[in-house]
């Protein structure tokens, strides 16, 4: 075989045994954003799935371990479009009457959104092991009470 035929050979085996890298799925079943951090093999990432998607990261054999906390910055958001929508309200005399409705709706939306919030508390974590083809999931939901719960498969 001449060097290039090899070369070729070469990256095409390190394609197929990169693509059987095993992954961790991180699902968040909540109504509200998370960061979810992973920690696998010395190494750890950050995700940051939205309410009701998934997002995914690259991982290593071995033990891992998934920590979610509520997305901060949701609430530095909500927080702003609050107040802007409190000072909307406060000049109530220069919106029209499905204006002043939608401004008050949307204020309730987000108490409700900030109430999830802050019912979850500063986090949750689970852990587990990785095998060569086997991949990790994380399902992140609320518990009764509105505390973050994660849940490693």
């Amino acid at each position: 075989m001449n060097r290039g035929a090899v070369a070729i050979a070469l990256i095409a085996a390190a394609g197929l045994l990169a693509g059987c890298a095993p992954s961790i799925v991180v699902q968040n079943k909540t109504g509200f954003g998370v960061r979810a951090v992973i920690t696998n093999g010395g190494h750890s990432q950050v995700l940051s799935p939205s309410p009701g998607e998934s997002s995914a990261a690259d991982a290593e054999e071995g033990a891992y371990r998934v920590t979610v906390v509520p997305d901060r910055e949701w609430v530095e958001w909500a927080t702003a479009t609050r107040r802007y929508l409190n000072d909307r309200l406060a000049n109530s005399s220069q919106l029209t009457g499905p204006q002043l409705l939608d401004v008050v709706q949307r204020l309730k939306d987000i108490a409700a959104k900030m109430q999830q919030y802050q019912a979850a508390g500063a986090g949750a974590s689970c852990g587990g092991v990785l095998g060569a083809e086997q991949d990790g999931l994380a399902i992140i939901t609320t518990s009764a009470d509105g505390g973050l719960v994660v849940t490693c498969k």
